[in-house]
C-alpha cells in the first residue's frame, strides 16, 4: 500500500502534443523587452516576485517565492529565443546559497521552471519567432534532465494562451510581444508586470523567524519529553495579557516545524495568520527531525500524541499563555491526533482538523490510492487496477502499520470541545466524506459546537489546486496556503476565543 501520497511527489515535465498550425504576422522578439518585476498574486496577496533583466544573448531572473526561497538564474539565449545554457543558484532566506547548478539545455528548447514567471514569456517569444498561430514549443527544465512540449496559441495580436503542467496561462503582451500579465483562472492566480517594484518591497523572511514587518515575535523553544527534546518556534502577538494559544500538529511523513520546506510552508502560513489575529502559536520539529532529538523511525501516531501532550503541558506553564484557551490544530494525520488528545483532555479549548481522516486506516489507504491513480492522466485506464494493487502492496513503515490500526471515529465521538473540521474540495488523499463523518461522530454524543467547512478547489496540500494530484503539487503556481483556509480558521477562532 502507499500512504506516502501524504508526501509531496517530485514532478517531471509532462508531455503534451497538440499540432502546430499556420501563421500570422511577426512581432518583435522578447530580447527587446524592458527590465521589470513580474509579481505573482494569489487572492490579491503577493506570493512571489521575479525580477527579469534582458541583455544581448542572456536573460537574468531573480525569483523570490513566499519571501523565503530564492532562485537566481542566468540563461544564455540564442537568436531564435531557444535556451542554450543555464546557471542557477538556489538559496533559502537566512542560509548560505547552494553551489551553482550549470546545465546545457540542448537544442531547440526554451527554458522552463514552474517557479519562474519569465518562463511563460519565453515560450511566447519562441512562438513569435516561429510565426505560427498554434505552436508546440519544446521546453527544457532548469533543474532536472527532462523535456516536454508547451502548446502556445495566439488569440490575437497581444493575447496568447500557454498550457503546461495542467495550467492555462492567458497572457497579455504589449505591441513588442513583451508580457504585461498572465492569468491562471483555474487557480485564482495572476502575474503582473511592475516597473517600480524593488526587492526591498518583498523582503526575505527566514523560515522560522519573525516576519519582516515585526507584527509579532518568534522565539526558539526547547520542550523536554520522555527520552527526547522537541525544538520549535513560539510566535507571540504583542500583548500584556494572557493569550490563547494553538499547537500545530504535523502529518504522517517526517517533517520539520513548518510541515514543509520553502517555498511550501503551510504551518508558517497558519502560524502567521493566527498570530496576527491574536493567538500565540507553537509549532515543533517531529522527533528526530530538524533540531529535535530522538529517533523518528520507530515512532508511531501514539508517540506523536504523547509529544503533543508534552507541548500542552509546556504551554500551560508559560506565564503569558492562558491555560484555559489552548487549541489543537492538526493537519492530515495531525487531524487524527488532535481528536485523540482532546478526547482524553477535557481542558482543551477547541480543535481544528485540516484534511483529517474520518475512515479507518485500511479503508483510507485504498480510497486515497484509488482516487490518486484513477485521476492521474499519466496512467492508462487499463493499467490502473494493477497500479493500485502494486501501491497497496508497498512495504510499510512502523508508523504506517500503527496508523492502519486506528479508527478515527472512536476518538471523534469522545470530543466535547468546539471543533472546526476543514477540508479542501479537491482533496484526493483523504476522502471528502471524512469531514461529515467526523462531525456526525462528534455531534452524536452531544457536542453542539461542531462546524464543517469544505473549501472548493483546494487539495490536500491546502493550496488552490483543482486537480489535487500529489505528483503535481510542486508545479502549482502559488505555494501559500489558501487564503480561504486561513480566513476560515481565524474567523472561527475569533468568534469563540476573542
Amino acid at each position: 500500500m502507499n500512504l506516502k501520497r501524504f508526501l509531496i511527489a517530485a514532478s517531471l515535465l509532462s508531455i503534451v502534443a497538440p499540432l502546430s498550425e499556420a501563421a500570422a504576422g511577426p512581432v518583435a522578439h522578447v530580447g527587446q523587452c524592458p527590465d521589470a518585476a513580474y509579481v505573482t498574486l494569489d487572492a490579491g496577496n503577493i506570493v512571489a516576485a521575479d525580477w527579469v533583466e534582458y541583455r544581448p544573448g542572456k536573460v537574468h531572473t531573480y525569483q523570490i517565492l513566499t519571501q523565503s526561497r530564492v532562485v537566481d538564474a542566468t540563461i544564455d539565449l540564442r537568436p531564435d529565443q531557444t535556451a542554450a545554457h543555464s546557471s542557477v543558484v538556489l538559496s533559502i532566506a537566512g542560509q548560505p546559497p547552494d553551489p551553482p547548478k550549470e546545465r546545457d539545455l540542448g537544442a531547440g528548447a526554451v527554458y522552463w521552471s514552474d517557479f519562474i514567471a519569465s518562463s511563460v514569456m519565453q515560450a511566447v517569444a519562441r512562438a513569435v519567432v516561429l510565426n505560427e498561430d498554434r505552436a508546440e514549443i519544446p521546453a527544457a527544465s532548469l533543474f532536472i534532465d527532462a523535456r516536454g512540449n508547451i502548446p502556445v496559441e495566439r488569440i490575437d495580436a497581444t493575447d496568447w494562451k500557454v498550457t503546461y503542467h495542467n495550467k492555462r496561462y492567458f497572457v497579455l503582451t504589449d505591441a513588442k510581444g513583451c508580457m504585461i500579465s498572465a492569468t491562471l483562472p483555474d487557480f485564482g492566480v495572476t502575474i503582473e508586470r511592475r516597473f517600480d517594484f524593488s526587492r526591498s518591497a518583498y523582503p526575505l523572511w527566514p523560515a522560522y523567524g519573525a516576519p519582516p514587518d515585526h507584527a509579532y515575535s518568534a522565539q526558539d523553544v526547547k520542550i523536554a519529553t520522555t527520552g527526547h527534546t522537541l525544538a520549535g518556534t513560539l510566535t507571540l502577538p504583542p500583548s500584556n495579557k494572557q493569550l490563547p494559544a494553538a499547537i500545530l500538529i504535523t502529518g504522517l511523513s517526517p517533517t520539520e516545524r513548518n510541515n514543509g520546506t520553502p517555498p511550501w510552508m503551510p504551518f508558517r502560513d497558519i502560524a502567521d495568520a493566527l498570530t496576527r489575529s491574536g493567538v500565540a502559536v507553537l509549532r515543533v520539529d517531529d522527533i528526530g527531525i530538524g533540531q529535535s532529538t530522538g529517533d523518528h523511525a520507530p515512532s508511531t501516531t501514539f508517540d506523536e500524541a504523547d509529544d503533543v501532550r508534552a507541548e500542552i503541558g509546556w504551554l500551560r506553564a508559560q506565564p503569558n499563555i492562558d491555560p484555559k484557551r489552548i487549541l489543537l490544530v492538526g493537519y492530515s494525520e495531525g487531524g487524527l491526533i488532535a481528536p485523540m488528545v482532546a478526547s482524553q483532555d477535557r481542558a482543551i479549548a477547541g480543535i481544528i482538523t485540516l484534511a483529517g481522516p474520518g475512515v479507518p486506516g485500511p479503508q483510507l489507504a485504498r480510497e486515497q490510492t484509488e482516487a490518486a491513480v484513477n485521476s492521474d492522466p499519466n496512467i492508462a485506464p487499463a493499467d490502473r487496477e494493477k497500479e493500485i494493487e502494486k501501491e497497496l502492496a508497498d512495504p510499510l513503515t512502523p508508523r504506517e502499520r500503527v496508523f492502519l490500526t486506528i479508527d478515527p471515529l472512536a476518538y471523534a465521538e469522545k470530543v466535547r470541545c468546539p471543533a472546526l473540521i476543514l477540508q479542501g474540495g479537491a482533496d484526493v488523499t483523504v476522502p471528502i466524506r471524512s469531514a461529515e463523518k467526523l462531525a456526525y461522530a462528534m455531534r452524536g454524543n452531544g457536542n453542539a459546537d461542531v462546524t464543517v467547512r469544505i473549501i472548493p478547489g483546494v487539495s490536500h496540500s491546502l493550496l488552490p489546486d483543482p486537480l489535487g494530484l500529489p505528483s503535481g503539487w510542486i508545479s502549482l503556481p502559488a505555494f501559500v496556503t489558501s487564503p480561504r483556509v486561513l480566513e476560515t480558521m481565524t474567523d472561527w477562532i475569533r468568534a469563540r476565543f476573542g
